[in-house]
């Protein structure tokens, strides 16, 4: 299947055109057609394929993200686990009390990644992950969550930026692997997820259709679990930050999940919340799903 130039610069080349992307908020403008099933899946196996040398950068910048997290004897017991775990023949989804102090939040082996398990996974408090070895579910001790609410008077308001989701999932993919390597199964997982509509990209830009940053996530039930977020710069995160927020308190979303808790995530807004903590809340945001693919400008009321 080739892939016409059209939709490699449309798609690949520095995300959507600056043009289609200020056209969004035009009067009567519409978003782009999206792409055919077979020109989508064509351009995914094009952007998720990994050379062998690729693994290796990736696997080697992964180490350097990990090593300095974990520690080398996290990492040692995360080995050992996980060989425990396969020859015992661990099988379902594992319970998120159980998960491991060191490294922290690991909870087993995750085999399958079908969209029913990923978001089974979800609902429990768990999300797959994998930079060295097999693929493997998390559930950490603290959990980086904030209300969007909190957020908005956190950091002041949107500040006039302009929000657009699901216009470029496979580019935000490849986007967010800049910054944190992602394995290929991984990508199509979440891929999936897309096409099931729980996952979705957002593109954050200035009036002028300038581009200040982006991301993905996933919708279960009323909480919006990040898995990638990046900004031009200081200034651009916070009010980015705000207008996703801004959005997803439109949407009736609860809670905003960044899921591990940093430094910089802390001086955003978000709050640590326990793991026993965070599954109670998260409990109680599962009776609205919200599936389907979001329209650009308009936000779809709360439930």
């Amino acid at each position: 299947m080739t892939i016409t130039q059209t939709e490699v610069n449309r798609l690949i080349a520095g995300r959507a055109r600056l043009g289609e992307l200020a056209a969004l908020f035009s009067p009567g403008a519409e978003p782009p057609a999206p792409l055919s099933p077979r020109a989508r899946k064509a351009l995914r196996e094009r952007l998720f394929a990994e050379k062998p040398l690729e693994a290796l950068k990736r696997v080697w910048r992964a180490a350097r993200m990990v090593l300095p997290r974990d520690g080398l004897g996290g990492c040692l017991r995360a080995t050992e686990f996980m060989l425990r775990e396969k020859s015992i023949g661990a099988d379902g989804l594992p319970d998120p009390s159980r998960a491991l102090a060191s490294p922290d939040g690991l909870c087993g082996v995750a085999d399958e990644l079908s969209v029913a398990t990923v978001m089974d996974a979800y609902e429990r408090g768990l999300f797959p992950s994998g930079h060295l070895g097999p693929m493997k579910w998390w559930s950490p001790s603290r959990r980086a969550i904030a209300a969007p609410r909190t957020l908005l008077a956190r950091l002041g308001g949107p500040n006039e930026l302009r929000i657009a989701f699901d216009q470029n999932f496979e580019a935000a993919l490849s986007e967010a692997d800049l910054a944190q390597p992602t394995p290929p199964r991984l990508k199509w997982a979440f891929a999936g997820l897309f096409d099931a509509g729980f996952a979705h990209s957002f593109d954050i830009s200035l009036k002028t259709g300038e581009r200040v940053g982006g991301g993905y996530g996933v919708a279960v039930g009323r909480v919006f679990v990040i898995e990638a977020l990046h900004f031009r710069d200081a200034t651009a995160r916070a009010s980015g930050l705000a207008a996703l927020a801004e959005a997803l308190d439109g949407r009736g979303f609860q809670w905003v999940d960044a899921k591990r808790l940093t430094a910089e995530l802390a001086a955003d807004g978000f709050d640590g919340a326990p793991r026993m903590d965070y599954l109670a809340r998260l409990r109680c945001a599962l009776a609205v799903e919200q599936v389907g693919a979001w329209s650009a400008p308009q936000l779809a009321e709360a439930a």
